[in-house]
């Protein structure tokens, strides 16, 4: 899922671990997780197999991480871009929007929803507790103007996650382009979260 995480602090250990995570993020985009081997990332980075597993335990935390770095950069890109919403629920349409553009154009950011890939999130098919955690911060700060929504706060993220999960899996008429999808939103996820649109106040 989409989350803001901080970086940790730099220095050497973080410079190694950076292009490590971008070596892996390389071979993610080139060869996919079949083809994504400690010797590939070996060659991407210009490190060495010990110095890889002196940094992680095995394959899988180092695709896992590298994914999860890709979702935070993601993220912070669709938080940026929400400035210009007029009321919270277009705010939400417009997550779903740009989240859902993104994850088509970058194989790697698709891997966010794999549950193999990052079972702490999403794992077992069950959206998991950690994912209200990492999201109540920025939907809170979203949701600043609207008390009774603030009230229903974890049903909202819990609803819009399952619409942004929907909308990645299945394809149709309502997905083909950004004008479709947010007027489909703006029909169906709106209503169930209990927000209003720009079009809404505007007839109000």
């Amino acid at each position: 899922m989409l989350i803001m995480v901080q970086r940790r602090t730099r220095g050497p250990a973080a410079d190694t671990r950076e292009r490590l995570l971008s070596g892996t993020l390389a071979c993610l985009r080139e060869f996919g997780v079949e083809g994504t081997t400690i010797a590939a990332v070996s060659r991407a980075s210009g490190l060495s197999r010990p110095t890889i597993y002196a940094h992680f335990n095995t394959l899988e935390e180092l695709i896992h991480r590298a994914v999860e770095n890709a979702a935070v950069d993601l993220s912070a890109r669709i938080v940026a871009g929400l400035s210009g919403a007029e009321t919270p629920g277009e705010a939400m349409v417009e997550f779903v929007v740009t989240a859902h553009r993104e994850f088509k154009a970058d194989p790697v950011v698709a891997l966010v929803v794999d549950m193999s890939v990052d079972p702490g999130l999403a794992g077992h098919g069950e959206i998991s507790p950690a994912l209200y955690q990492l999201t109540r911060k920025p939907m809170r700060a979203m949701l600043a103007n609207e008390p009774d929504a603030l009230e229903r706060l974890d049903d909202i993220i819990e609803t819009l996650v399952r619409f942004l999960l929907s909308v990645l899996a299945y394809s149709s008429e309502n997905t083909r382009d950004d004008g479709r999808l947010r007027a489909y939103l703006r029909r169906t996820m709106l209503p169930a979260l209990g927000l209003s649109s720009a079009t809404d106040l505007a007839h109000a």
